[in-house]
C-alpha cells in the first residue's frame, strides 16, 4: 500500500517551492528535479521519486552538471534499490529533508475493518469526543477568515510540544496553489468554540496530513481523535487510497525526531502501516565537496 506518485513529486509542490526560489526540472520520465541558486552554486534535491534507474542518474547528473550543481541530494522513495545510487557515486546521508518515516493508512478498507483496526485507547477517545457534542466541519479550498483561529491554535500547540511551523504566508500559499486539493477540517464544542483543526493537502490517490493542531480544552475532551476519525472517512468517501499521517519519530535519527514522540504516539493509535523510507543518499560534485566528504558525512 502506497501511493502510485508521492505530492512531492507533484506539479502543484513544484509550484509551492518556487515561491521559495526554487525552479523544477522533468526529467524523461517525468522525475521532478528541485534546485536552487546560491552565491556558492546550486543545490539539488529530488525527493521520494519513483524507483530511480541507472539511466535516470546519468540524465539527472547531466542536467545537474549543466546548472553547476555543488551537490545531489535524493531522497528515495518506497521500493528504491539503493545499490543503484551506491554504484553510481552516491553516499548514505544522515540530514533527512523531510519525515524519513511515516504512517500510511488504507482506505480502500471498509469504514468497519477501519474502525476495528484502531486501538482500544483510540475508539475511547472517539466515543469521549461524540459524548462531549464534539462537531466537525471540512472546508475545501477553505476561504481565508478561516484560517486565522485554526493557524493561532497550531501555533500554541507547536510552542507546547516543541515543533517548528512555518509561518502563515506558507500555509496561504499552499491553499492558493493546492486549490481544491487542500482541506482544512475543523473540530468545535457545542458552543462553536474551536477545539481541534487539521489542514491536509491532496495528490493523485493520496493524502497528506500537512499540519494539525488541539487546544487544551480540546485535548481534554478528545477532539483531535474524533477530528482524524472523520477525517478518515471523509476522503474514503471521496475515492482516496493512501492517508499519508507525514512523519513519526525514528530511531535512525533520534536527534532530529527527539521532539515527535507525543504526535507519533497519537498517530501509532489508528494502527496503519508504519513506513520506514531509505536514507537519504548525496552525490557531491563540487571538487571541494567531494574531498571534504572523505572524512565526514557533510549535514546537507
Amino acid at each position: 500500500m502506497i501511493p502510485v506518485s508521492d505530492i512531492r513529486q507533484s506539479d502543484k509542490w513544484a509550484l509551492y517551492l518556487k515561491g521559495l526560489g526554487w525552479s523544477s526540472h522533468r526529467t524523461t520520465r517525468g522525475i521532478c528535479v528541485e534546485y536552487i541558486k546560491t552565491i556558492l552554486g546550486t543545490m539539488v534535491k529530488i525527493q521520494h521519486p519513483i524507483p530511480l534507474t541507472l539511466e535516470d542518474l546519468k540524465e539527472i547528473e547531466d542536467f545537474c552538471v549543466k546548472q553547476k550543481a555543488l551537490f545531489i541530494k535524493i531522497e528515495p522513495f518506497v521500493g528504491q534499490d539503493v545499490s543503484i545510487l551506491e554504484r553510481s557515486g552516491y553516499k548514505k546521508n544522515f540530514y533527512p529533508l523531510s519525515p524519513p518515516s511515516t504512517i500510511y493508512i488504507d482506505l480502500t478498507k471498509s469504514e468497519e475493518d477501519l474502525w476495528d483496526n484502531l486501538s482500544h485507547s483510540a475508539r475511547y477517545s472517539i466515543r469521549r469526543a461524540q459524548r462531549e457534542g464534539t462537531v466537525t466541519r471540512f472546508y475545501q479550498n477553505p476561504l481565508p477568515e478561516k484560517v486565522p483561529d485554526y493557524f493561532e491554535m497550531l501555533k500554541s500547540t507547536a510552542r507546547r510540544k516543541h515543533f517548528y511551523v512555518q509561518p502563515l504566508k506558507d500555509f496561504l500559499a499552499k491553499i492558493k496553489i493546492f486549490g481544491k486539493d487542500c482541506h482544512l477540517v475543523l473540530s468545535y464544542d457545542s458552543n462553536g468554540k474551536l477545539l481541534s483543526g487539521k489542514f491536509y493537502l491532496c495528490h493523485g490517490d493520496m493524502v497528506l496530513y500537512s499540519t494539525g493542531g488541539t487546544s487544551k480544552e480540546g485535548l481534554k475532551t478528545k477532539a483531535g481523535y474524533e477530528l482524524l476519525w472523520r477525517s478518515i472517512l471523509y476522503f474514503k468517501g471521496l475515492g482516496y487510497k493512501v492517508f499519508d499521517l507525514e512523519g513519526k519519530d525514528d530511531s535512525r535519527f533520534e536527534s532530529i525526531t527527539k521532539n515527535w514522540g507525543g504526535f507519533s504516539h497519537f498517530k501509532e493509535k489508528f494502527n496503519g502501516e508504519e513506513i520506514e523510507f531509505p536514507y537519504p543518499y548525496v552525490k557531491y560534485l563540487n571538487p571541494l565537496l567531494k574531498f571534504a566528504s572523505k572524512f565526514g558525512n557533510l549535514p546537507f
